[in-house]
């Protein structure tokens, strides 16, 4: 019942609108629907790295010391805001045939890497994991294992959760490719990670 509950809090986590979810859909209409997948596991890889952070007790080191956590905050900020500008300017690369729709060509590794990074810049998710995992940990039972298998429900949902978007943007994208859509879009994604970027380092 406790693992049903966990899983319900982690997914409702995922649904809210953030750097995951834009980069989600950002790169299932920009690359494709398949490519926007290996992106996704990046994040998912990130989320589990979080976990692995908050269990082996760095996560409360570092909600501790005001120094570190603003470091890592201003540094995820800024690296959200280069995404952003990246966005802002972008005129287009490579493009390659992803069904009968023109994508721009990317590798799988580049995506990977970029979300990768995205789910590691906001340091708040390391005291989301720190305040939510031992919640759900039953000190009389092996807690390795019990961190492990929390871990892998979170990242099992977090991915279902941004393929679904994913799935939903690429489908949107395909019906409006247009030169001049493809513009706005960037536009439209730029600003809103260069929103997310500011908050994160501005914010307290």
């Amino acid at each position: 019942m406790e693992i049903l509950l966990f899983l319900l809090i982690t997914s409702t986590a995922s649904l809210l609108p953030g750097p995951a979810v834009f980069t989600a859909i950002k790169n299932a209409v920009q690359f494709g629907y398949w490519r926007a997948l290996k992106g996704i596991l990046g994040n998912c890889t990130a989320l589990l790295t979080l976990y692995c952070i908050s269990a082996v007790g760095l996560g409360a080191i570092i909600l501790s010391s005001v120094l570190i956590f603003t470091v890592m905050k201003v540094l995820g900020g800024l690296y959200l805001v280069y995404l952003g500008i990246k966005a802002l300017m972008n005129k287009g690369g490579k493009m390659r045939m992803s069904g009968d729709v023109l994508r721009e060509e990317v590798s799988s590794f580049e995506v990977f890497r970029e979300s990768y990074f995205v789910g590691m810049s906001n340091p708040k998710a390391i005291a989301f994991a720190t305040a939510l995992l031992p919640q759900f940990v039953d000190t009389a039972q092996p807690v390795v294992v019990q961190f492990v298998v929390l871990s892998l429900v979170s990242a099992g949902a977090s991915f279902v959760v941004l393929a679904l978007y994913a799935a939903l943007a690429a489908r949107v994208a395909d019906k409006i490719s247009s030169e001049k859509v493809q513009k706005w879009f960037h536009r439209v994604t730029g600003g809103i990670f260069v929103a997310f970027g500011t908050a994160l380092a501005l914010g307290r």
